[in-house]
């Protein structure tokens, strides 16, 4: 046995993607923030990488400073290339004490300068790149060597690209998801649109499937069961075409025999061609049966036409007792049949219950049935009536052998077909089957048990 599947809104799902969408950005923008400054500063800010950064600034520092001869205290020129080389903060030292300070702005510049008793000669050129204990850098300026400490930021901008660039992600992720969920709602609507425009150009043999469970999957199942719905319905009236098709033939043939043979006895009448009266009289009996023959075939077309007609209407059903009602209805037709000379064979119903019908439309079908009987049964064989309840439901079977020689009247079989119509709006169902040697009609109807009706 499968499990049901769990009923989700699609205000829930839309709301539970949102979360999960947004969720989901959130942790792909801290993971991206995480990953970036790991390799920024495993990277870019590895010891290695630092030095070698450091040891190409002091280098160009101090090409700079002995291409302009700069002294130790040109704070304005020093300030110049601390502020064409971002991110740069440059401090320089005689011996222990700090005699220029700039960190490549010339409003935050810090002059602190002294005496030079540096020993070195002017003109000097010494280039120095490996810095000593405390990371300094032994520089020559035009007044001396002095010991330079760089210190360079240029990670900075990183950390602000490394943002957006997570915050590029999160933004693209939030938009996949919600994208995807879009999808699949708009894949969903237009599958389900191009369903409904073939079943309106008739083209209803494509079922329409869904495995949402929500307002949309509801929908396509609605409709599915709408095009069932009218599939059954254009089944239902191709067969009621087909059936009328070959009734009105039946009926045609079966009118015109007698209607030609009525008209022939009522020439051979109007033109006086009898020799005798005997023979008159015998014209006259056979124009009266024909007129009974036809009175009783219209008379089964009428009441076809009455039930079949009557389709979209309700039928009034009450309740009875199916003992007494059954008793009343079969006991007629057998107490007939044994008069005419018909051998009986009757089981009357024993269970007690109750049954709702309506009784002119049960009465109908027990006189059409048993009408079937006297027209085309055997009346060298007994005929078994027997009313019985099985699994629910209450069944009246009427029974008789078929004779071996066929009897002179015809069938059309529109009172078995009326039969049918008439049990199945009552809730039940009519069933006839029929061999070589025998016929049986079953007339079957759901049951109440005996103080069902008062519970």
């Amino acid at each position: 046995m499968k499990a049901e599947k769990r009923r989700e809104s699609m205000n829930a799902r839309l709301l539970t993607v949102q979360l999960g969408s947004l969720c989901m950005a959130l942790a792909i923008f801290f993971c991206a923030v995480a990953c970036g400054r790991y390799l920024l500063e495993h990277v870019y800010l590895s010891e290695e990488a630092v030095l070698r950064r450091q040891r190409q600034y002091i280098e160009n520092f101090s090409d700079y400073v002995r291409e302009n001869g700069l002294y130790s205290t040109d704070a304005g020129a020093l300030s110049q290339w601390t502020e064409a080389q971002k991110y740069v903060y440059l401090v320089i030292y005689r011996g222990e004490e700090t005699i220029l300070e700039t960190d490549g702005g010339a409003d935050d510049l810090t002059n602190a300068v002294y005496n030079n008793a540096a020993s070195a000669g002017t003109g000097a050129r010494v280039k120095l790149l490996t810095p000593d204990e405390e990371g300094r850098y032994a520089v020559a300026f035009a007044d001396g060597i002095f010991r330079v400490r760089l210190t360079e930021r240029s990670e900075t901008p990183y950390y602000s690209w490394i943002t957006m660039i997570a915050l590029a992600l999160a933004c693209a992720g939030l938009m996949a998801v919600n994208l995807s969920y879009n999808r699949s709602l708009t894949t969903s609507i237009i599958r389900l649109s191009r369903a409904v425009q073939q079943a309106e150009r008739s083209e209803t043999s494509i079922a329409i499937q869904t495995e949402r469970e929500d307002e949309l999957g509801d929908l396509a199942r609605s409709v599915e069961r709408m095009r069932r719905s009218i599939i059954q319905r254009m089944q239902g009236e191709r067969e009621a075409w087909t059936a009328n098709a070959g009734l009105i033939t039946a009926i045609s043939h079966d009118i015109r025999t007698p209607l030609t043979a009525l008209m022939g006895y009522l020439d051979l009448l109007e033109g006086k061609q009898y020799r005798t009266e005997e023979q008159m009289e015998h014209y006259l009996s056979a124009s009266s049966e024909r007129a009974r023959q036809l009175k009783s075939l219209t008379d089964e077309l009428f009441r076809y036409f009455l039930v079949f007609g009557q389709a979209d209407q309700e039928v009034a059903l009450e309740q009875y007792d199916a003992v007494v009602l059954i008793e009343q209805l079969l006991g007629e037709h057998v107490i007939r049949l044994q008069s005419q000379g018909w051998k009986v064979q009757a089981f009357p119903l024993e269970e007690e219950c109750v049954i709702r019908v309506n009784v002119q439309y049960l009465q109908r079908v027990m006189d059409n049935v048993f009408s079937n009987v006297l027209k085309h049964g055997d009346q060298a064989r007994a005929v078994v009536v027997m009313a019985r309840v099985e699994e629910g439901f209450l069944k009246l079977i009427i029974s008789n052998g078929i004779p071996e020689l066929p009897t002179a009247a015809e069938s059309t079989r529109i009172g078995l077909q009326t039969c049918r119509k008439m049990m199945e709006r009552m809730g039940g169902d009519f069933v006839t089957r029929q061999d070589a040697h025998r016929f049986l009609a079953e007339a079957v109807l759901p049951v109440e048990r005996k103080g069902q009706e008062e519970a």
